[in-house]
């Protein structure tokens, strides 16, 4: 093995010195934990798992070699590394690896803190993304790695308004470190990115997303967030609707598909998007003409576009007109589109607007509203309905999907995201029902997350949250969540702080909040929005953002920092792996 130690974030992260015969001061030993599936002589398989231990002292030669591995096409592999005081303090891990008989080979694992943001970037790659920006999109492909796609660039204080991204930086999860991708065809701000294709070639679908973003839209538009949007909407969508990228080393082109795919809503501003088992949904969205969509569309057997197919579409009405929604699925391909939602005229939705299901029948999608019921104070808040709110699942079965929902920014309140109630929600796909519960955290602390904050799920019912743009003036009612801004001031109020917590096995009554455990409280080193962000094999990258839409250009608000953050697995004794 080949081992490299992220260090931790702070100003001017560089690519790590550690794992060059170098490893961090407080990791005392090494444990390896290997699973792996064998085909046994009768063609069934089995799993085998093993584990293997070493010291800091006879690690002076810069590598780590076990052997006696069992041969299999499925090898996974995570490291620990433990202090003196028997504290799991790092961990990584690297999937899919393929172990042959008789040979050795190397394998790569880039380790950083648990609990803690640490920078990306091994001592043989870029710790940063190619460009500094924000609001960009992202993924995660089958290897485990991540692309993250546009975004915001050139950003101007005067004007309050920023030009889209061509870059693409590839994350390679096991180096702990991005590489330059081929550029996209046209510039993108939020376009939808998913992983296309078979693994061994990533590649992905790049669709929609907006040419420029200002800070406040001028075009009158009584439908269009009244943040962060383009000035004229009529013009800000890109030619080229979709393309596919080839993420594959050494590729330089992409492939414009804007003749052979019809995406429908997904071209439009501030539409979504949700990667199902066989298709792509994209919902909702601001049109051309300025108006919010009540419509859906399905772009179904999207690999048949990697064989040279055009793809093919189908599109569905909404019960609501949808701005930038959260979406999620069970495992059927039913979708619960939750948030985003608005009236004509402008009105703030009541609660039977804010959430709908999108079910499968018959080969036709079908839109049923959720009765929404629970905690009276939740139903009854006029800021419920929310655009581009956070939603992290924290536990799904065939018939019930659980998440948890904060920030984003009211309808009733463009400009203010503090409004934004955080709160659970139990869907309930049989009886067509959503369920509301208050949440709490230890010592009063409010769990909270601005507009473009974020909202990661991680294993064991743990959700990463915070972040985000509050409020586009401080005032002594944000100031607290904002301690970077002057009460009273003109200053952006951006969080700088989010929160991993898991959220109990057993829900509270309505009635009381449902308390939740904090894990971990982590700092961005400054204020930020728009992070570009995707799930990883142990936890999360979080790349870019903005730190302001009022004050300093490109160089001061725009930011090129990578970071991740590794938890532990939920499964795991950390006690046990260490002693």
């Amino acid at each position: 093995m080949s081992l490299a130690f992220a260090a931790l974030t702070g100003t001017g992260c560089t690519a790590t010195a550690n794992g060059k015969k170098q490893l961090p001061a407080d990791v005392e030993t090494l444990v390896a934990q290997w699973s792996a599936t064998v085909t046994l002589k009768s063609g069934t398989t089995e799993k085998k798992t093993g584990s293997a231990t070493t010291t800091r002292a006879k690690l002076s030669a810069g590598a780590w070699d076990i052997k006696e591995l069992p041969v299999s096409d499925e090898f996974d592999l995570d490291v620990y590394g433990c202090s003196k005081d028997k504290k799991l303090v790092y961990a990584g891990r690297n999937n899919g690896l393929k172990i042959q008989e008789g040979t050795s080979q190397p394998a790569h694992i880039f380790l950083a803190p648990t609990g803690k943001l640490a920078c990306t970037g091994s001592p043989t790659g870029q710790a940063k993304v190619s460009v500094a920006r924000s609001l960009a999109g992202a993924a995660v492909l089958a290897s485990g790695d991540a692309v993250v796609a546009g975004g915001v660039v050139n950003w101007k204080s005067s004007s309050g308004e920023g030009e889209g991204s061509q870059a693409i930086d590839y994350y390679d999860v096991r180096l702990g470190h991005f590489r330059p991708g081929p550029n996209l065809s046209v510039p993108r701000v939020l376009p939808h990115v998913h992983a296309i294709g078979k693994e061994g070639k990533p590649q992905v679908l790049v669709v929609g997303g907006a040419l420029a973003v200002r800070r406040i839209s001028s075009d009158g538009s009584k439908y269009v967030l009244q943040t962060l949007v383009p000035d004229k909407v009529e013009t800000a969508t890109p030619s080229v609707k979709a393309e596919l990228v080839d993420l594959t080393p050494g590729a330089s082109a992409t492939k414009a598909l804007s003749a052979a795919v019809d995406v429908g809503v997904g071209a439009y501003v501030l539409s979504s998007s949700i990667r199902l088992d066989k298709a792509i949904l994209f919902v909702g969205g601001v049109s051309e003409a300025g108006q919010a969509m009540d419509k859906a569309t399905r772009l179904n057997n999207p690999e048949d576009i990697v064989a040279g197919g055009t793809g093919k579409t189908d599109s569905f009405k909404l019960n609501a007109l949808r701005v930038r929604p959260a979406l999620l699925s069970f495992s059927d391909g039913t979708v619960v589109i939750w948030g985003g939602a608005l009236l004509p005229g402008g009105k703030a939705p009541t609660a039977d607007a804010v959430g709908e299901l999108l079910l499968l029948a018959t080969g036709t999608l079908v839109s049923e509203k959720l009765a929404i019921t629970g905690n009276p104070a939740l139903v009854d808040d006029p800021n419920l309905s929310t655009i581009a709110p956070l939603v992290v699942p924290v536990a799904r079965t065939a018939d019930v999907l659980t998440f948890l929902v904060a920030g984003g920014m009211p309808v009733k309140s463009p400009t203010n995201a503090l409004a934004a109630p955080t709160y659970l929600v139990t869907v309930t796909k049989s009886s067509k029902t959503a369920e509301l519960r208050s949440v709490s955290l230890p010592g009063d602390l409010k769990l909270k997350a601005g507009l473009f904050g974020v909202g990661i799920a991680l294993d064991g019912r743990r959700a990463l949250v915070g972040g985000g743009l509050v409020s586009l003036a401080a005032n002594p009612e944000v100031i607290s969540l904002c301690p970077k801004a002057s009460p009273n001031s003109s200053e952006d109020c951006v969080m700088s702080d989010a929160w991993v917590v898991r959220v109990p096995d057993v829900l509270a009554g309505l009635d009381a909040p449902t308390p939740l455990e904090l894990l971990h409280t982590l700092s961005f080193d400054g204020p930020r929005f728009g992070m570009a962000t995707a799930s990883l094999p142990l936890g999360a990258l979080l790349a870019g953002g903005q730190s302001s839409t009022r004050s300093g250009d490109t160089a001061a608000v725009l930011d090129d920092l990578g970071s991740v953050l590794t938890v532990i697995p939920a499964l795991g004794d950390a006690a046990a792996i260490c002693k």
